[in-house]
């Protein structure tokens, strides 16, 4: 599986911050992982919290491209 996480795809929409991450499969599968919040910074922490709960991520990893 490949993830690409990007800070610069942290966005204003509406009335919330989003930040978002991508996951390919080798099977042809593709994910879009979606986190919201008042900040860009409370947005990519949300984000990375869940990459980390879905084991997408290890534990403690808060680097991003």
């Amino acid at each position: 599986m490949e993830l690409y996480i990007n800070s610069t795809w942290t966005g204003y929409y509406r009335d919330a911050y989003v930040a978002q991450a991508i996951a390919f499969s080798e099977h042809g599968n593709h994910a879009t992982l979606i986190a919201r919040g008042a900040t860009a910074e409370e947005a990519n922490a949300k984000l990375m919290g869940a990459l980390q709960e879905l084991k997408l991520m290890p534990a403690g990893s808060m680097e991003r491209a």
